[in-house]
């Protein structure tokens, strides 16, 4: 892909997370489950707070989808946006999630071991 194309994929790809704000922040602050059980009963039904983890999810699910098909180098998706800390508070939810529906968000999983390897290749000495 040309560098213009990544680039307009990656200013709309910011232009999604920059209009769930709400969402990241609610996500990194406010979500509060260790598991999907605990999940379901705090976040059940079409609560706002089901459709904030769904947006962060969704957004990373496409970014690791963008990736693996090589739509979006890594250094370039990576300088900008870090899903780490997002996976780390989902991952006991989406593992629960798995028991139903295995392949849920495993592009975020991904994405996020990428970012993993990613950064360790490339810290600054």
């Amino acid at each position: 892909m040309s560098s213009n194309n990544q680039a307009g994929l990656i200013l709309d790809l910011y232009k999604i997370y920059d209009t769930h704000r709400d969402s990241r922040l609610w996500f990194l602050d406010e979500l509060d489950a260790n598991s999907y059980k605990e999940y379901h009963e705090k976040y059940s039904g079409t609560s706002k707070e089901r459709s904030h983890f769904i947006a962060v999810c969704g957004f990373f699910e496409l970014c690791g989808t963008l990736i693996s098909h090589d739509l979006i180098t890594a250094d370039i998706y990576f300088d900008i946006f870090n899903p780490t800390p997002f996976w780390l508070k989902a991952k006991p939810i989406i593992e629960g999630m798995r028991e139903t529906r295995p392949h849920i968000y495993e592009n975020f999983e991904d994405l996020t071991e990428k970012r993993t390897n990613w950064k360790e290749k490339n810290q600054k000495i």
